[in-house]
């Protein structure tokens, strides 16, 4: 099938590069580990949390850091803008290569890196005392690869429209903040004052990161887990159809 074979190889180069740029990705792989060792414990001595063992914290805190490591990929444009500028962009548009394959092998890419990272987070996690069965897991991990193929996608969906760093940077730190803020990725909404709690309900990601803790706690009949499922799949969906829309007007 053409779609898979043009994604194949577009995948594959995008990989190398990734990969190539060892510095970057180190760090990339750091990042979720210093959150676990460096901020996790600060937790111990948190309001009510301080009564909480180590293996209860771990529960509250690493599906908010398996969320926040999906939103993450809103900074993926900043490296695929210079594919735009450098012209390997329009090069592939006037290929016989598929324009899904394109937006494909590069979602993709980000999704591969992402599992990396929650797989590193996962491993210290266990290490640090959480307790959870490999459904949990993997259905968090489904639910990460959602919120990274809408971020991402969105990302470029920016990086298309506006070429620029700049304006990308301004785009998604005006979005970053408020989504991670929102979202009791750090601490349960729970603990927030009444205002805050009702301005949560209307973001999406609050949603993925209340389903993300009741699938850690095992409590898989919890309504949030399939509303959570649900919002993150409708965002997906908006999203490619967005950047797909983008890359057809960037040919015309």
């Amino acid at each position: 099938m053409k779609l898979v074979y043009d994604t194949h190889i577009l995948l594959s180069r995008n990989l190398k590069k990734r990969f190539g740029e060892k510095i970057w990705f180190f760090l990339g792989m750091l990042q979720p580990a210093l959150y676990l060792l460096l901020y996790m414990p600060l937790l111990k001595n948190v309001g009510n949390t301080s009564a909480l063992p180590l293996e209860r914290i771990t529960q509250i805190f690493v599906p908010g850091m398996l969320i926040i490591m999906g939103i993450s990929s809103l900074f993926v444009g900043f490296s695929f803008i210079p594919e735009i500028r450098e012209g390997f962009i329009t090069r592939l548009l006037v290929t016989p290569i598929s324009r899904a394959a394109i937006l494909l092998s590069f979602i993709i890419t980000q999704v591969v890196v992402l599992f990396l990272q929650v797989i590193i987070l996962l491993f210290i996690a266990f290490l640090l005392g959480l307790r959870s069965s490999f459904e949990a897991a993997f259905l968090s991990l489904i639910l990460v690869a959602l919120i990274g193929i809408t971020m991402s996608s969105l990302s470029y969906t920016i990086s298309i429209i506006t070429r620029s760093e700049d304006a990308l940077a301004s785009i998604v730190n005006t979005l970053y903040l408020p989504i991670m803020l929102l979202s009791g990725i750090m601490l349960p909404i729970s603990l927030a004052p009444d205002w805050l709690k009702s301005a949560a309900r209307f973001n999406p990601f609050y949603y993925a990161v209340e389903a993300s803790r009741a699938l850690f706690l095992e409590n898989y009949s919890a309504p949030v887990i399939a509303e959570g499922f649900g919002i993150m799949l409708l965002f997906a969906v908006i999203s490619v159809w967005l950047v797909v829309k983008a890359l057809r007007n960037m040919t015309s």
